[in-house]
């Protein structure tokens, strides 16, 4: 261990370990985005490592190709992302709440999905439905009833139809629009096989659809308390 430690206080040594370090965190990464960014940082740290040591010859070029490589995909995902020419409401889902970041799932993900805008009273999902939409709210609110008795509230930024697409089971609530809403309907079956062949996709949608029923949870039952 003593040993490992004054090793670290060589600059060369100290930048092969982050290199590696870096290699490790890039491997632990689900964004493709941010495993390009730990992969260039690594090989940039592994190149100063090896001209503190005075090194060079065919590892040098090898890493430099690398750094080089995944210089240019950094840089085609950023590229592809930018010149995407998404509206402020498709990026805000796909970048911020599903954290979707290839171009090409991107446009796939918006292949599956329709745009619609909604008026007050529109019922979006019926208590007893059987295969509700699965639904995206970009802005706008609606009540959320059951028995007859209004349970609960949603709003941007929540999805609709998602405890049945987790439990399986029929609706629970009936969802009607109390503010005009600006909402994106997915088609359930489309998707239910593109996140079978993405798995990032799977994950992406697991985890918005767990935190938007945390969050309509947490108001049922405030809204529950205050009764």
């Amino acid at each position: 261990m003593d040993a490992f430690i004054a090793n670290l206080g060589n600059p060369a040594t100290a930048f092969a370990h982050l290199a590696l370090f870096l290699v490790l965190v890039g491997s632990l990464m689900t964004s493709m985005r941010h495993v390009r960014i730990a992969l260039l940082a690594a090989g940039l740290a592994a190149l100063v490592h090896l001209f503190a040591g005075g090194e060079g010859g065919v590892l040098t070029i090898w890493i430099v190709l690398i750094v080089i490589a995944n210089a240019v995909q950094f840089l085609i995902l950023a590229a592809g992302s930018r010149l995407g020419n998404f509206q402020a409401e498709e990026r805000q889902l796909l970048e911020h709440v599903l954290q979707v970041e290839e171009p090409a799932q991107q446009r796939r993900l918006l292949d599956l999905l329709e745009w619609r805008d909604t008026v007050i009273g529109d019922v979006l999902i019926r208590e007893g439905q059987g295969t509700p939409p699965l639904i995206y709210v970009a802005s706008g609110a609606a009540s959320i009833e059951h028995g007859g008795r209004v349970v609960g509230v949603c709003g941007a930024g929540d999805f609709l139809g998602d405890m049945s697409i987790v439990s399986g089971e029929k609706a629970s609530a009936t969802v009607t629009v109390t503010n005009p809403m600006r909402i994106a309907v997915f088609d359930r079956d489309a998707l239910v096989r593109f996140s079978r062949s993405a798995p990032e996709i799977r994950s992406a949608f697991n985890a918005a659809l767990n935190q938007s029923l945390a969050a309509k949870v947490v108001r049922m039952n405030e809204m529950a308390a205050g009764d």
